[in-house]
């Protein structure tokens, strides 16, 4: 059975609730249920301030939250800084030799590809810099 194609839409259908919509009295008598109580508009009884309630809990728990959330990171970044190190160290002499003689190039190759990796490490490290300095000095 070919699955239907949620685009296709059936004439008929839509001109029924259509003419419901519009309140016209010869339609399903199920869709002009429908077309009324989309019409009315739920009653509410929310508070004056209820805006300024709900934005002062969502600075504390944002204020709250980010706190956690920036502890959790940090000792999730230096876990992984620690188990890539263990790993390179343990392993980093057979990746070594064998990246040399697969690139073309051989050892100076992979002296290229260290010093770009370098790069990459130095540039993400400057730019957690500069924002860092930026977030102390905007509080």
């Amino acid at each position: 059975m070919k699955p239907r194609d949620p685009t296709d839409v059936d004439d008929a259908r839509w001109h029924a609730q259509e003419r419901a919509r519009r309140g016209d009295p010869e339609a399903d008598p199920q869709d002009l249920r429908v077309a009324r109580a989309l019409r009315q508009a739920p009653p509410m009884a929310l508070p004056p301030d209820f805006a300024a309630q709900v934005a002062a809990r969502a600075r504390a728990d944002a204020v709250a939250g980010l706190d956690l959330e920036a502890w959790l990171l940090r000792a999730l970044g230096v876990v992984f800084a620690l188990s890539a190190a263990v790993v390179v160290a343990w392993f980093g002499r057979g990746w070594a030799a064998g990246l040399a003689q697969v690139l073309p190039g051989g050892r100076e190759a992979l002296g290229w590809c260290g010093t770009a990796a370098l790069c990459l490490l130095a540039n993400g490290g400057l730019g957690l810099l500069r924002r860092r300095v930026g977030r102390s000095a905007a509080a």
